[in-house]
Parts: structure tokens; C-alpha cells; sequence
């Protein structure tokens, strides 16, 4: 294959070309090759620059930086190795060390019996170079294996530099495939869309593009196809209907419809997707409409995870419950209960009363209500039951805010999902599969914020699960579904194959707070009650512009807040807004936050602070891990002993320490683990001055302010607002106008999930054939 040479032009200020010998390699890291070396004139030079050395000349581009110690550096985004031409040339290249085993002597004999095309035969024709006395085949073999693996590298990194694929993702590349990427990228530049993180359909369409292939390649359809499936995954669906994927995979590749049903013809072979008919909505049906048959097209991971939890369910909900079999007696559970409540003085609504005989005589309940209505007492009550018992419990939420909140609402300990299932994650392996699926050895499981549980965790759970233990399942129906695929709260509270008991009724000491009941008022498609005294907890400020919204969240947050109220804008005050863009979204304000919360006071404090993707990251900074990584290392700072691995989506932290010379920022999570992130990970963590509100799903914050700029109404609906209320817990300041808090409160459209976990559960249940 032609290779075409990575153009580094001429230096502008603007595209800054820095060109030199290597003089030394002060730091590599091995792993992502993070590199810090010097050159010959003393100039410190930085970047991912794997697989160069002392003595060789290199041409690099990317941009000047000021360091506290090294003074000015230089931040290499693309590199360019000077190969020598001349015999003299070749001989001080292999001479310097370059290549081990090979010395003064060595590099004289080389160059001697083959010249200029000394560097070639050494890399292409070992077998020459091995007749040489004193030489033989095996150092031969390494003399060719070394200078294979630095070419490979290089014109890995001059076909991919161009089409602006980064020099993280090209190390990314070649640690999988080796010596033998060009060969992959060649054959099927759309296997990297589906084996290499970060790479996708388009940047292997425009490769595939730049090596003149065929335009209608099965290769190019295919991954059009499982790209749209996978891009309606990161939306929430778990499975397209298949006019829907025909369509997207048209646009996408301008190739007829025709195509798209031959490659679906090979998908299904392959079994790399599958279909089944579903009674659903379409997107634009209303809500009071009888749902169609249509017929859904879903990955392979996503069909599988909603099959599995299906069978899961099924059997959980036939077996019952293990233990305390006398609990499922009505009358004997009425005596626990009011033994229990009379323990902790309690008196319960029938509601109450009901979720819980609910939860103790099945193995498997569902309780939902909103803010106040005494969710957190149920839970009490029944741990309670189960104590006086003997029976073990476990306490659970998806996130480590929602697992602290249920920790302290409960006196119990609770642990994240992720913790507790042991989760583990291999490239090869579906979502959220433990390597050897634990089992939960209790009597009584009780999962808090079950609305934001996506299929993969929801099927990693049920996994765990023994038969015959009781499974009490906590949420708001009303709420967000989760940021990952699937609704399974939703599908299974209208499956009506669970025990639901909706709590309804406000209790007194909740009706007191504004906040909740503003949010109950919102649910209900009324206006919020607005209390604009100083002390008010639910504070409305009206305005009109996104740039005035913008300016008032900062504000707050900078002068009124820590002056008028004394709180601490770091600890005690969250900003959530709808979208990451815009004057009002997450980028924006997280950059002028962090200037006015965390802000550089002199060069020094300048000069450590690391820089990705576009932010930078100070000690102080209030930061969000944004992706699950199950192989991020963290040391807890309470337990000297304790190490482990796994940092989860949405976990905050702040950061206490930076190390400018190898560009690692340190963050302590707010449960004492200390996690270093280098910069392959870097793209996992992300500023939290400003976070969207569907990030802020499973959490709560003493203040909150929220800020709702004008936007697309199939984002600005109810429970948008409804989930972004109920996340303050002692004062929310409303920032927006009055038409868009209005059109909000109207638009009680809920932006519909295709899955097909209903249609299992029908199916199943009916004991029907369902296509395998």
C-alpha cells in the first residue's frame, strides 16, 4: 500500500514546527506513550512520542508552553522521524544507540556491505543481514523487529495524523493491533469503528474515503448500519425500528435502501444484530394513542442484555422468597410492621403499610413516589422487619451520591451497584459483566434511584441475585430514565408482572419545603408557588437573555451566596443547566466558574496546571469523572490498605495535586479515594462547577442553581424540570424567563425510549416462541 507522508509545513505562529536531535528521554510512560525528552539545544519537548530516541532528528508541530521548572516548552501534537539518507548518515544513526545491539563496530560492518540501503535491508531482508560474520539470525531478527515496530508506528501516524485523528488514539491503534495495523487499516479501515475505542463510522469513513474504496462495500454498509443502532444507544434506545435504521444508514452513506436491506441480510447472518415485532409508539404518536406493531432492529449486546434480564425476572418472580416464610402471612406482617414502627415511633400511611407487606411478601416489589413522600421511612421500616428476623441486608444505589444519601437517610451502610456486583469490564466482553458474577448473600436487597439503572446494570444485578431473596426496587418513575440504554423502571412498572405501590401523599414535615412541593406542583403540570424573600427556599429570577442568565448563575454563586448566605459555592452549591453548549451551557460556565471560584492568583499556580481537551485543571478545581472505567487505580486515603480499581460515571471529586512534568492531575472523590489520571485518561474527567441535569441523576445538593435557557422543546419538557428541581434539598434559585419556565411546565412529552424488555416480558410470560 502507498503511504502517503504526513505534511508538517512550514512554522507560523499560528501552526508552530519545532525540528531537532534528540539529546535525551527525561520520562516515557510505556503504556500510553506519554514522553518527556530534550533535544540537543536543551529545548524540553512533551507528548505522546512513542518509539523515538537519543540521536534522532524529529520534526514535530504543536504549540509552545511555559513550565515553573523547564521554562518554555514545546507540546507535540504530530511528530515526523528524519531518516537518514547518506551512507555517513546511516552509519552515526545506528552508531548512537539507536538500536540495540547494534555499536560503533556493528554499524561499520552494516554500512559497509550494504550502504544507503543499509536501513532497508535491516528492516526488510534479515536474512541478509544475518550471513554477516558475527551477526547470525536471531540478532538479525531483533534488529529487524525494532526498526518494523518504529515504521509501523510512524506511518500509522502519517495516515491517521491527517484526517485528525490524535496521536492518544493512533498509540491506541497500534497497541492493538500491532505491526500489523497498516495491514487492517488497508483490508477494512471499518474495523477500527468497531474494535478501537474512540475511533468511529465517520473517522473510518473518511480513511476509507482517502484510500479510494469502494463506496458500496459491504464493509462501509455494515458499519453504517451498527453505527446508527450504537448512536441510538448513547440516546437511550436499546433497539431502532427498522424504517428508522434504513433511513439514518441512507443519509449517512447516500447509498439506496435497497443496500441497507442486503446488509441487514448479512448483520443477521452474522448475527451481529437481530429484529423482532413489538407493540410500540412511534416518536410523534401521542401518549393516548394504542401502540403498533413495529418491527425494532436491535446490536447484539443491547438484545442480549434485554433477553437475559427477561429470563432473570421471570424466574425471580416464581421463585419466593427463601426466608421468613411466615412474613408473607398478612396478619404476621401487619404485626412485624407495627412492632417496628412502634420501635421507632413511627406511624405509617396505608400506602406506607402497603409497599412494605408488598416488599415482605414477594420476591420481588416495585415502590415509586416523589420527593416527600416517605420513601426513605419505608426503608427503615422494612430493614427493621428483616433485623428482628436475623435476616441480612443489602443497600444499594447506582451512583456513590445516591448510595450516600440512602446511607444516611437508612443509618445503614450502602454501596454503589458497581461495587457490589465486583463489576469488571474486558474489551471483548459485553457491558457490565462481572468476570465471575457474584452472589449476593442476603435475605432483603433494597436499590435506591432504580430510574437511572440502565439494561446492563439491571441484568448484572439480576445475575447476582439468589433465588428465593427479597428484591424491594426504589424510584421515581417521574424522573429521567438513565443515561444509558434501556427504561427499566418504566418498563417494568407497566409490564404489570411486579407488585407497584405509588406513593401519592405529602407528608406534613415535607409539605413544608417549598422545594417539594413545587416539585409535586410541576409534575402536575401547575405553576410553581414563588417565595422571593431572602430566606425563601424555591427563588425564581426572571430573565430574558442567555447571556443574563449566564451572569446572574455566576453571581450567585461568586458574591451572593458566600456573602449573603455564607455558603461555601465549592461544597455546598451546585449549577445544573440543561445542554453543554452555549453561553449557558457546562463549557461556558465551567470556564468562567473556575475563574471566579478557583482562580489563578499568581504564574506559578499558571504554570501547574495541566491542560485536555480544551480545560484546564488546577489543585481546588471541583471536578466529574464522565465514563465508566473499570481499570482506573484509586488509593483510599481512610484505609491505608485499601487499593483497588474502578472510577464510575458521575462520581465528583476535587483536585489536590498536578504534576506538570508528566501532565497528571490527582482527584480525592468525595468517599476518600485518591485516583491519579494521566493523560490517557484525561478524557474521562471533565470540570463540575456546571453539570447538565441529566448528569446530576442520583445526586442531591444543598443549593442549587438552576439555569434554563431557551432551547428545542423535545429537550425543555416537564420532567426535565421536575428531575432538575428535585435534586436541591434546601434551596433552589430558578434562573430563566418566563416563557421558556412556562413552556417547560406545558410540555409534558416524554422523549420515548425504544426497548424491547416488554416485549420479552410479554412474550415470556405468555410463553410464546421468540425468535433466538
Amino acid at each position: 500500500m502507498a503511504m502517503r507522508q504526513l505534511k508538517i509545513g512550514e512554522s507560523s505562529p499560528e501552526n508552530p514546527v519545532l525540528e531537532g536531535m534528540i539529546a535525551d528521554i527525561i520520562f516515557r510512560n510505556e503504556q500510553n506513550g506519554y514522553t518527556v525528552c530534550t533535544l540537543r539545544d536543551e529545548t524540553v519537548v512533551v507528548g505522546i512520542l512513542p518509539f523515538i530516541h537519543p540521536g534522532e532528528t524529529v520534526r514535530f508541530t504543536g504549540r509552545w508552553v511555559d513550565h515553573p521548572d523547564y521554562g518554555r516548552q514545546f507540546q507535540a501534537d504530530h511528530f515526523e522521524l528524519a531518516i537518514p539518507r547518506t551512507a555517513k548518515a546511516i552509519r552515526h544513526y545506528l552508531a548512537s544507540g539507536l538500536i540495540q545491539g547494534i555499536g560503533e563496530k556493528t554499524a561499520d560492518r552494516l554500512v559497509r556491505a550494504f550502504g544507503e540501503a543499509t536501513l532497508d535491508i535491516l528492516r526488510d531482508e534479515p536474512e541478509r543481514v544475518a550471513r554477516l560474520k558475527g551477526i547470525g539470525p536471531n540478532r538479525a531478527r531483533q534488529f529487524a523487529e525494532q526498526l518494523q515496530e518504529k515504521a509501523a508506528y510512524q506511518d500509522l501516524m502519517m495516515l491517521l495524523g491527517p484526517l485528525g485523528v490524535g496521536t492518544g488514539i493512533v498509540m491506541r491503534i497500534y497497541r492493538h493491533y500491532g505491526r500489523q495495523a497498516l495491514d487492517v487499516l488497508s483490508e477494512n479501515p471499518y474495523a477500527l469503528a468497531d474494535e478501537v475505542d474512540g475511533i468511529g463510522f465517520l473517522t473510518a469513513d473518511r480513511l476509507a474515503q482517502d484510500l479510494g474504496l469502494d463506496p458500496t462495500a459491504m464493509p462501509r454498509l455494515s458499519s453504517a448500519f451498527l453505527y446508527v443502532l450504537n448512536q441510538a444507544s448513547n440516546r437511550g434506545h436499546t433497539a431502532l425500528p427498522l424504517t428508522v435504521c434504513l433511513d439514518e444508514v441512507r443519509q449517512l452513506t447516500g447509498q439506496p435502501v435497497d443496500a441497507g436491506h442486503e446488509v441487514i441480510r448479512l448483520l443477521l447472518s452474522e448475527q451481529r444484530i437481530f429484529m423482532a415485532d413489538s407493540q410500540t409508539l412511534s416518536d410523534s404518536s401521542p401518549s393516548h394513542e394504542s401502540p403498533q406493531l413495529v418491527r425494532l432492529c436491535a446490536t447484539a449486546t443491547t438484545w442480549h442484555a434485554e433477553k437475559k434480564s427477561a429470563e432473570l425476572l421471570i424466574q425471580l418472580l416464581r421463585s419466593p422468597p427463601r426466608l421468613f416464610r411466615g412474613l408473607s402471612d398478612q396478619d404476621e406482617v401487619q404485626s412485624t410492621v407495627r412492632r417496628a414502627c412502634e420501635r421507632q415511633n413511627l406511624t405509617l400511611a396505608p400506602e406506607q403499610a402497603q409497599a412494605i407487606e408488598q416488599a415482605l411478601a414477594h420476591s420481588i416489589s416495585i415502590l415509586t413516589g416523589g420527593p416527600g413522600t416517605g420513601k426513605t421511612t419505608i426503608i427503615r421500616i422494612l430493614c427493621d422487619c428483616m433485623e428482628q428476623q436475623g435476616g441480612r441486608i443489602l443497600l444499594a444505589a447506582p451512583t456513590g451520591r445516591a448510595a450516600r444519601r440512602m446511607s444516611d437517610a437508612s443509618g445503614r451502610e450502602a454501596k454503589t451497584l458497581h461495587r457490589l456486583l465486583s463489576l469488571g469490564f474486558a474489551p471483548d466482553k459485553d457491558r457490565d459483566q462481572p468476570d465471575e458474577p457474584v452472589e449476593l448473600a442476603c435475605d432483603l436487597l433494597i436499590v435506591d434511584e432504580v430510574s437511572m439503572m440502565d439494561v446492563f446494570l439491571f441484568r448484572s444485578l439480576l445475575t447476582s441475585l439468589v433465588a428465593g431473596t427479597r428484591v424491594l426496587l426504589v424510584g421515581d418513575a417521574d424522573q429521567l430514565p438513565s443515561v444509558g440504554p434501556g427504561d427499566v423502571l418504566n418498563n417494568l412498572i407497566t409490564s404489570g408482572l411486579l407488585p407497584v405501590t405509588r406513593l401519592t401523599k405529602i407528608f406534613r414535615q415535607s409539605e413544608e419545603s417549598l422545594i417539594i412541593r413545587n416539585a409535586h406542583r410541576i409534575h402536575a403540570g401547575d405553576w410553581p408557588f414563588v417565595d422571593q424573600s431572602l430566606h425563601s427556599s424555591f427563588l425564581v429570577i426572571y430573565k430574558e437573555h442567555t447571556a443574563d442568565m449566564a451572569a446572574a448563575a455566576i453571581r450567585l454563586c461568586q458574591e451572593i451566596l458566600p456573602q449573603q448566605y455564607q455558603l461555601d459555592p465549592l461544597r455546598d452549591v451546585q449549577v445544573l443547566t440543561p445542554v453543554r453548549k452555549g453561553v449557558a451551557g457546562t463549557q461556558n460556565l465551567n470556564t468562567v466558574l473556575q475563574a471566579a471560584l478557583n482562580p489563578v492568583t499568581d504564574p506559578d499556580q499558571e504554570d501547574a496546571a495541566v491542560t485536555a481537551h480544551g480545560s484546564r485543571f488546577a489543585t481546588g478545581d471541583k471536578v466529574m469523572h464522565i465514563r465508566n472505567n473499570y481499570e482506573l487505580a484509586w488509593t483510599s486515603l481512610s484505609d491505608t490498605n485499601s487499593k483497588g480499581q474502578g472510577v464510575f460515571n458521575g462520581e465528583t471529586g476535587t483536585v489536590v495535586k498536578t504534576d506538570p512534568d508528566s501532565r497528571t492531575v490527582y482527584v480525592l472523590y468525595d468517599d476518600d479515594r485518591l485516583t491519579a489520571y494521566d493523560p490517557a485518561v484525561m478524557d474521562d474527567l471533565d470540570l463540575a462547577y456546571a453539570m447538565t441535569i441529566h448528569k446530576s441523576q442520583g445526586s442531591e445538593y444543598p443549593v442549587v442553581v438552576l439555569v434554563l435557557p431557551p432551547g428545542a422543546p423535545q429537550l425543555l419538557t416537564r420532567n426535565l424540570l421536575y428531575t432538575a428541581v428535585t435534586r436541591a434539598s434546601e434551596k433552589l434559585l430558578l434562573i430563566s424567563s418566563r416563557a421558556t419556565l412556562g413552556g417547560m411546565i406545558r410540555n409534558n412529552t416524554a422523549y420515548l425510549r425504544h426497548t424491547l424488555l416488554p416485549e420479552w416480558l410479554r412474550r415470556l410470560t405468555a410463553e410464546h416462541d421468540f425468535p433466538q
